[in-house]
């Protein structure tokens, strides 16, 4: 599972040469104890209340870790700091991003030549059967598709979605792995964050784009980042619930994890890799109250990620997720990018 997390991540980093600065072994099953294992000491948790109605991406969290929004949520400090301690001092040049394949190069340089064939470019995706399958998947989903028939060879794809829609679904397709690689009991969790990742890129990438007047693959890097990253720290969090003293696995101290160490996790890779100033810039701004340019696209592809996957799990009706979008955006951006980010949803028109 490391492993793939690395790979995964690794190939991201060579495949986006044009946006750097210029010049296990099998882990234990994440959240699992051994039944024969001795009753773990108790440990001081502190109980927070419920997540807020308004509190999007925290309300996304938990119904990502199957909990409800009023549930009462314990967080164990101590493991918080175990998890936070970890991923500061993890070597990511071995444990985590080790090597990157030797194809990336070749395969982003010729996406990002604008006199190579459609041909030139699934000929090299296609010598990559897992790559070649997983891109297929991504080009043939709601978010991507963009007529009724299934797109059946990657040349077609290529045809059809264009050198910088096929340059992001290549992106998409490589951090798909990691993304899906957890077992136990964070498998589910980990569906549903790839779902919202890939999601949150492709608005992030939308707005920037269309709104913001900036590159929509740097807005889509940033977003795939995030979603690395929360992937990170659930892997470090299945580690350090791992160690003696065996500690239960509490949906609070995950939500609580998740929100400190995410973004500080991103900003370590980003540094690492050398990625654009833009990029460490949004990621650094997420959060702020009132962000501009590619951090502005990266906290609406936030809000409309955690909307829409909370429209789909049952938990938001459609008007609301309008309305919460339409506090950010002018009413018909927010319409056209609620649609952008459910496809079954019908025209406002």
């Amino acid at each position: 599972m490391v492993i793939l997390s690395a790979i995964a991540a690794a190939v991201i980093a060579g495949g986006i040469a044009w946006l750097w600065l210029r010049g296990r072994e099998a882990t234990p099953a994440p959240g699992m104890r051994s039944r024969d294992a001795a009753p773990v000491e108790a440990e001081a948790a502190v109980v927070i209340a419920p997540v807020a109605v308004g509190d999007l991406h925290r309300r996304f969290l938990l119904h990502a870790l199957a909990v409800a929004d009023d549930a009462p949520l314990r967080v164990q400090r101590a493991v918080v700091d175990d998890v936070d301690a970890t991923l500061r001092r993890a070597d990511l040049s071995s444990r985590y991003t080790p090597r990157r394949p030797n194809l990336l190069p070749q395969l982003i340089q010729s996406v990002n030549d604008t006199a190579a064939s459609s041909r030139s470019i699934a000929r090299i995706i296609g010598s990559d059967a897992v790559l070649a399958a997983t891109l297929l998947r991504i080009a043939n989903s709601p978010l991507y598709r963009l007529q009724r028939q299934d797109v059946q060879s990657i040349e077609r794809a290529v045809t059809l979605i264009g050198n910088d829609g096929i340059r992001q679904i290549i992106s998409a397709a490589l951090v798909q792995p990691v993304m899906q690689a957890a077992s136990g009991e964070d498998a589910a969790f980990a569906r549903q964050l790839w779902d919202y990742t890939l999601v949150l890129s492709l608005a992030a990438a939308d707005h920037a784009r269309s709104m913001e007047n900036e590159d929509g693959f740097a807005a889509q890097l940033a977003g795939l980042l995030l979603g690395l990253s929360a992937a990170m720290v659930m892997q470090a969090t299945a580690d350090v619930l791992a160690r003696p003293p065996l500690r239960p696995r509490e949906p609070g101290t995950l939500l609580e994890v998740l929100e400190r160490c995410t973004v500080p996790t991103a900003l370590r890779i980003a540094d690492h890799w050398k990625l654009a100033p833009p990029v460490v810039q949004a990621l650094r701004d997420v959060d702020a109250s009132a962000p501009a340019g590619l951090a502005r696209s990266l906290q609406v592809g936030r809000l409309a990620a955690s909307a829409a996957m909370l429209h789909a799990g049952g938990r938001m009706p459609e008007e609301q997720g309008l309305a919460v979008l339409s506090t950010q955006l002018p009413p018909h951006v927010a319409a056209w990018l609620w649609r952008r980010v459910n496809p079954q949803a019908p025209d406002a028109d």
